[in-house]
């Protein structure tokens, strides 16, 4: 899961990466409006944390040009602004949390564990997705099991395994994994397949189909 932080006191910004980092998540961490405005604007994430009072946009403009792209994608404001005014501000532009610094990082992990859960409406009870054949996902630790037994995934297969769970039974094409695993930087083809391959591979064979010509899907498991 990826997961994009914008914040400018640079010892609380690196405390923030390294607690989510350690818990699986993919962070992109920027310390000022203008790097955040070029991020959201050329990238897809999944959960948005935001500071108001920043160098160049403030956290209220980056989050009302997130709104223009998506409006549903959790956006959890921090800020030491305290005042009526600009939380109800953060409310009214689309915010779906305003968490008041200073702030316990196990608070601010249960907040994003929480929002995690509205990302998977038809699992919003569990921490674990149920992928079927055996095995599930820790949404909150960002885990394959399978029987209850770790399989070790590197962060991109994390990621593609997150996209592909967002999609489930969906085709995701070859663009959408571009876009999403590796940031739409520049990477050679066979990169995507071997890493699609070795996923495959980590799964029950069957689990990701190939659509010729489209892209990858991950099959909704079986029930019997």
């Amino acid at each position: 899961m990826k997961i994009f932080l914008l914040e400018d006191d640079f010892s609380l910004n690196r405390l923030i990466c390294n607690v989510l980092e350690q818990k699986g998540f993919f962070v992109t961490s920027v310390d000022d409006g203008y790097d955040a405005m070029t991020y959201i604007l050329n990238n897809k994430y999944d959960l948005y944390i935001l500071d108001i009072n920043v160098p160049g946009f403030s956290g209220h403009e980056v989050l009302e040009e997130i709104r223009k792209i998506d409006k549903s994608l959790p956006v959890i404001i921090v800020s030491a602004q305290l005042d009526i005014d600009n939380i109800s501000k953060a409310y009214d532009l689309g915010c779906n949390d305003y968490l008041k610094k200073p702030f316990e990082l196990e608070e601010l992990l249960l907040h994003i564990k929480y929002h995690i859960k509205t990302l998977y409406k038809n699992d919003i009870d569990k921490d674990i997705i149920d992928l079927g054949y055996g095995f599930s996902f820790d949404l909150k630790d960002q885990t394959l099991y399978k029987h209850e037994h770790e399989i070790i995934l590197t962060q991109k297969e994390k990621l593609l395994l997150t996209l592909f769970i967002h999609n489930l039974d969906k085709t995701v094409s070859s663009e959408m994994i571009h876009e999403y695993v590796w940031d739409n930087k520049e990477m050679e083809a066979v990169s995507m397949r071997s890493m699609i391959h070795k996923l495959q591979k980590k799964l029950k064979s069957g689990m990701i189909v190939n659509i010729r010509g489209v892209g990858y899907k991950l099959m909704k498991k079986e029930f019997t």
